[in-house]
């Protein structure tokens, strides 16, 4: 069992209410102090999608979640996890590596990420091949990558590979095996390295490098934090980089480094 956290009462950072997709039933729930039971980690991926600036990247990216995100408000990472394994193997998430460490993974609805991908390569010669691909490979295989006799197996040559990395929706992962993308994605995970950078310096340089949630809410964004506070908080909290202390004027937010 994973280690209990604390965690941010629930809206503390300013997640909405699900906009991205109608949980069971059409039931909309917030997750903040949600111990891991499958409604608050769906609650908890609605409400870090909802956050996500789909206007900085023109509504070309799909709504992106990195898994320990959700550690924020759900307190049982184990139970995060095998969730959204649930979901991928159901087919309605796809988990993506993205470049920034082996345990930081991202999550995208299915849905959105076929929209999006189909979009950024309408009018294009490699149009039908990439919908092939999402229709024989996407769908049937719900992992992180692919290995060349998987692909081939599919009915991807090594010509095809070449065009679906042109188009974005593979990365290289080592010779023989690709990572699954999304076209367009490095402008997404620029822009997350420089959010957390400005945030955590914020934090460092306050007095005793703790700031008040309420204060860093209503300051201006630091510079550099484009994809905004709260979504970025969630990171920040999930990946442990800073630690939240329930105090009588509300939650302190603090280094969780010596």
């Amino acid at each position: 069992m994973g280690r209990r956290r604390r965690l941010l009462p629930c809206g503390a950072l300013g997640a909405k209410r699900p906009r991205l997709e109608p949980g069971p039933g059409g039931a909309a729930g917030g997750a903040g102090g949600a111990r891991g039971g499958p409604g608050s980690v769906e609650a908890a991926l609605r409400d870090v999608a909802a956050l996500f600036p789909r206007g900085l990247f023109g509504d070309a990216l799909p709504p992106l979640v990195l898994r320990h995100q959700l550690y924020s408000l759900v307190s049982d990472r184990t139970a995060v996890d095998r969730h959204l394994n649930r979901l991928r193997d159901e087919g309605r998430i796809r988990l993506l590596h993205l470049g920034l460490g082996s345990d930081a993974l991202g999550v995208v609805f299915t849905e959105p990420y076929r929209e999006k991908v189909l979009a950024a390569v309408a009018g294009t010669p490699r149009a039908a091949l990439v919908r092939r691909f999402l229709d024989a490979a996407v769908a049937a295989c719900p992992d992180l990558g692919y290995e060349q006799g998987r692909l081939r197996a599919l009915g991807f040559q090594d010509g095809d590979v070449t065009q679906l990395v042109a188009a974005g929706v593979l990365t290289v992962r080592d010779a023989g095996s690709w990572w699954l993308a999304v076209p367009g994605v490095g402008r997404f995970v620029r822009a997350f390295v420089r959010g957390r950078r400005a945030l955590l310096g914020v934090v460092r340089r306050a007095r005793h490098r703790e700031v008040p949630l309420q204060e860093l809410k209503a300051r201006r964004a630091p510079p550099g934090a484009r994809l905004g506070v709260g979504y970025l908080l969630h990171d920040l909290l999930g990946a442990q980089l800073l630690r939240s202390v329930p105090t009588p004027s509300g939650p302190m937010l603090r280094l969780a480094e010596p």
